[in-house]
């Protein structure tokens, strides 16, 4: 073993905290863990593979690509993952595969033959761990049939490395959960007649999204003067400015923000522009001046909705059926015509009805259609 000083120790830890941005998550990190303990292979596996799910391992193996993604044309996740020899270790605990199961019989098992041999791995080590949600996920590390076992000193390494490890990948999973999620409900909100604009701390205007330009360009009841938002009309400027500083008045005292919202008459006679108010969460000790402080959402009523049923589903854990039938709901379509038109019985719209009210805790279908528009707001 290569026993790392401070710096090198700080460096790998560094990778590992890091692991889960890189473009091949953890490669680094598992590279120079290999490097300190003369393995010839590592591996974080995510998710074992299950019938048609490849499952998800990361990997560093001169022999093998570095991220494994619902992956069957390797004979593990195609056949033998199955016949994992190292399975539901006490949680936490450094274990070396002859711990698991005798030598004498290694070399008897398929799995040994088809998938070992080809990466030339027989020592192995490793620890399972837990992710965010509590799941099981699985660190190995391996060396040649040529090389001596791993011994006590890498198991102490791996034992002070495995507590950072649980906490890096789980922090790091939960973070790209998140990043996908914030990327689905932008994707959606994109596709949504929805104005956005950013506000600073003084309610200067920092961003603002196509849509929001296209009714700016408009100029049918909304402009932006100065950097601020200006409406044509007087009641509802003074209205809006209020709900600004209400914001503003808030943060400064690091109290709860209001959210508010108004409607706005156009000179074109158009349906009045619907305004919303959002307060954004903020840190005063991290956050700098001329940053966003809220959102302002803007919605031109007469403008068709494209709804992302993946939302719907992501939301409130509608089936694809039931988010289906929402989404012709919320298009404006009655019970009769989106049965019509997803090609099913009304009895079986009806019950998918009800198990949609069960799920997002309304009782009409009014009252759903109003949910289900309001959330691609307030979930963005």
């Amino acid at each position: 073993m290569n026993t790392p000083d401070i710096e090198a120790f700080s460096k790998l830890i560094g990778c590992l905290y890091d692991g889960h941005i890189e473009e091949d998550p953890y490669n680094n990190f598992l590279y120079g863990v290999r490097q300190t303990i003369d393995a010839t292979f590592a591996s974080i596996t995510m998710r074992e593979p299950t019938g048609d799910d490849g499952g998800l391992l990361f990997v560093s193996c001169d022999k093998l690509q570095k991220t494994l993604i619902d992956d069957h044309t390797n004979p593990y996740t195609d056949r033998y993952y199955t016949a994992n020899l190292m399975t539901n270790l006490p949680w936490g605990q450094v274990i070396t595969l002859n711990e698991c199961y005798p030598y004498s019989s290694l070399e008897e098992t398929e799995l040994y033959r088809f998938c070992m041999v080809p990466l030339d791995i027989y020592h192995m080590i490793g620890m399972d761990l837990r992710n965010a949600n509590g799941q099981r996920f699985s660190v190995r590390f391996a060396r040649p049939k040529s090389a001596d076992n791993f011994g006590p000193e890498e198991r102490e390494f791996l034992t002070l490395l495995s507590p950072h490890i649980q906490r890096a990948v789980a922090n790091g999973m939960q973070l790209i959960q998140l990043d996908n999620e914030r990327k689905l409900y932008s994707k959606t909100i994109s596709k949504q007649s929805i104005g956005i604009i950013t506000l600073d701390e003084r309610g200067k205007v920092i961003t603002r999204n196509a849509v929001a330009d296209e009714l700016i360009r408009e100029k049918d009841g909304i402009h932006i003067v100065n950097d601020h938002i200006h409406l044509d009309s007087q009641a509802a400027r003074t209205k809006l400015n209020g709900y600004i500083e209400e914001v503003v008045q808030a943060q400064r005292a690091q109290a709860p923000a209001p959210v508010n919202a108004l409607s706005v008459d156009r000179p074109s006679g158009k349906a009045d522009l619907e305004i919303l108010i959002k307060p954004m969460m903020i840190d005063k000790t991290v956050e700098p001046g001329h940053t966003p402080h809220m959102i302002v959402f803007i919605n031109g009523p007469e403008k068709r909705y494209d709804i992302d049923i993946r939302l719907l589903m992501s939301l409130y854990g509608l089936t694809r059926a039931e988010a289906m039938l929402a989404k012709h709901l919320a298009e404006g379509a009655n019970l009769d015509q989106a049965a019509g038109d997803l090609g099913i019985a009304r009895n079986t719209a009806r019950a998918q009805l009800r198990s949609i009210f069960a799920k997002t805790g309304v009782s009409q279908q009014s009252m759903l259609v109003s949910l289900i528009l309001k959330s691609l707001v307030t979930f963005s």
